[in-house]
């Protein structure tokens, strides 16, 4: 049961990328990656495996809708997931500024990784200075909606699936 969640989380995030962060855009001159914020979502809750997959699969569906190079947010976001799933276990508390700091270090990764994938695989295609800009909005933005999103998945993974969530970190004395 707590797979059909997940996917719809995942069908979601598809949905608000390819349409609502239009709006986003146009209001405040950014979008917002929220597939980073779902992969860092599930590598926190569940565990490496399941980031990386969950990244991957989201990432490819990005690539795809995106009609850039295919493969490269398969392989950022799958990077993403992993690397956050492998934090689950140092983990003390859910504090929304943790949340914050992983989004921002893990959406300039994004970044990062895109340009040396185009870079590597497209050296004839330029990298315009407006790329880094919108990067660093799109940082920014992610930054902000890390708590809220992050914090409200939680909670409705936890009002729907009371015994499944349980507490993601583990107990310190």
């Amino acid at each position: 049961m707590i797979i059909i969640f997940y996917f719809l989380v995942g069908v979601g995030a598809i949905v608000f990328q390819s349409t609502v962060s239009e709006y986003f855009n146009i209001w405040l001159g950014a979008r917002p990656d929220v597939m980073v914020l779902i992969v860092v979502y599930l590598g926190l809750q569940r565990s490496q495996e399941t980031g990386l997959i969950g990244g991957f699969i989201l990432g490819l569906f990005q690539d795809v809708l995106s009609g850039g190079l295919l493969g490269a947010n398969a392989l950022s976001k799958g990077l993403i997931g992993h690397a956050t799933g492998s934090l689950r276990r140092n983990v003390s508390g859910r504090e929304a500024l943790f949340h914050a700091l992983l989004v921002f270090f893990a959406t300039i990764f994004d970044s990062i990784l895109s340009v040396t994938l185009m870079f590597v695989f497209l050296p004839d295609v330029p990298i315009h200075p407006q790329y880094w800009v919108d990067a660093g909005k799109t940082t920014l933005l992610n930054t902000f909606l890390a708590p809220l999103l992050v914090g409200l998945l939680v909670g409705a993974e936890e009002r729907i699936f009371p015994a499944a969530a349980g507490t993601p970190y583990p107990e310190r004395s």
